[in-house]
């Protein structure tokens, strides 16, 4: 027996009433598509990101569909482009304050303030943090990754041959010239494809030789940066450039991460990285079936405290000005923002998911060395936020055009292009002109 065969009357019966039940069920509706453009990842990385926060959100409501584009190492100049055209993802990733900043001023990212209230991100995320994304009362960015540098080095070597990590300047230079002697090159790095890790240097010699007092009072604008005590800073590390301490014209072939290979590899000793070098160890140490330490970086003068933890943002998180799914794009920042999604992350992508929450996470035993490390990094860092006892990360508390010329500028010193008092003296031009065009972000008071 054939079905009545259905009449046009019957047929716009059925679509008026297909209408209305949509419209009182709009959860029947195709999902809205947010896109967030994210960087470079592993494939593991990837598909922990997907198994931990893109399924589970996208299961959790119909309303809308999360989707994550890698786009690798062009994100940062792909972000300038597609924001200055009103486009671009929905949840905008950044290099932390440094480039959030270069949005701000063309308003092309949301005032979060709303959606921190109603999800309670300010009583969350600890207050300093708060501080830093915010411009002119505006919620602008939440810290996707806070970020310390530490002293890695090769324990398995260290221990074949009874040398300690170094505390101090003498120290330092008396195990780096002893290892420079054995053939071993004192402090992996490099910086091919990656101009900015320069400044992570550089950093280091301001805030471990001047003081975080000092670079505190340079920031506000007290102090100009070619002041004698900066000078002597971007001299020292010249000297240790100068001395082979970073492998010298092998600094440019080499990223990162491939620098690192060497010290899990033992052909170099020490690396003065940040803790998202931990996310590296799979590939390196776990290979070479060595093991790696984790020390404070040592004092470089008398003028500064020991330890030292910086304070940096890796990430920023913001949505676009220009979303037209606003809502959700905040419900998933708020998925982010979630002790146990950062455990799950942790185990999987350890030193790229450190969301500065305002009260310590749940301790969680492990019997991971690499996790352990990280996880007393990071509990570090966090005493070191509530007592003030933190220095300054450039990518972090540096104004952008500054930081920029820095990044170059200090490859100009290395190479005897220009003397550190005339880098020196073109850092504190940038920097003061910043300043007077009302770009320059003063830190929150020292605690």
């Amino acid at each position: 027996m054939h079905a009545p065969k259905p009449t046009r009357r019957s047929l716009l019966a059925g679509a008026a009433t297909t209408a209305f039940a949509s419209s009182i069920r709009p959860a029947l509706a195709a999902p809205k598509t947010i896109v967030w453009w994210y960087e470079g990842a592993t494939a593991t990385q990837q598909a922990a990101l997907t198994k931990y926060l893109v399924e589970p959100f996208n299961s959790s409501q119909s309303d809308y569909k999360l989707v994550v584009e890698w786009r690798g190492n062009a994100l940062p100049d792909q972000l300038l482009v597609a924001l200055a055209g009103g486009q671009g993802p929905d949840i905008v990733l950044t290099n932390g304050p440094s480039w959030t900043q270069r949005f701000v001023t063309g308003n092309k990212l949301l005032d979060l303030n709303g959606f921190a209230q109603k999800f309670g991100w300010k009583e969350k995320l600890a207050p300093i943090v708060i501080q830093l994304g915010s411009y002119d009362g505006k919620l602008i960015a939440l810290p996707k990754t806070i970020e310390t540098q530490a002293l890695f080095y090769n324990q398995t070597l260290f221990k074949q041959k009874s040398w300690a990590p170094p505390k101090n300047l003498a120290e330092a230079e008396s195990l780096a010239d002893t290892m420079l002697k054995a053939g071993i090159q004192p402090f992996a790095a490099g910086n091919a494809g990656q101009r900015f890790a320069n400044r992570h240097l550089l950093g280091i010699f301001y805030n471990n030789y001047c003081s975080p007092e000092m670079v505190y009072k340079a920031l506000s604008g007290e102090v100009p940066w070619n002041a004698p005590v900066f000078v002597e800073a971007v001299e020292l590390l010249k000297s240790w450039w100068d001395k082979g301490y970073f492998g010298g014209q092998k600094y440019f072939s080499l990223n990162m991460n491939q620098s690192f290979a060497l010290l899990a590899a033992g052909r170099a000793g020490m690396a003065m990285q940040g803790t998202w070098a931990f996310q590296w160890v799979p590939d390196t140490f776990e290979k070479t079936k060595q093991e790696m330490g984790v020390a404070p970086l040592p004092q470089l003068s008398a003028k500064a405290p020991y330890p030292i933890f910086v304070l940096g943002i890796g990430a920023d998180l913001a949505i676009n000005a220009a979303s037209q799914v606003a809502e959700g794009c905040a419900m998933v920042l708020d998925r982010l923002i979630d002790y146990a999604f950062v455990e799950k992350m942790s185990q999987v992508w350890e030193g790229e998911w450190n969301i500065p929450f305002a009260k310590p996470a749940p301790v969680v035993a492990t019997d991971d060395k690499v996790q352990a490390e990280a996880a007393r990094l990071r509990a570090g860092l966090g005493e070191a936020m509530v007592s003030g006892r933190y220095g300054y990360a450039p990518w972090t508390f540096w104004p952008s055009k500054t930081d920029d010329y820095m990044k170059g500028g200090v490859e100009e010193v290395w190479l005897k292009q220009v003397t550190p008092k005339q880098f020196s003296d073109k850092v504190n031009e940038i920097f003061q002109q910043e300043l007077k065009d009302g770009v320059v972000k003063k830190p929150p008071p020292r605690g």
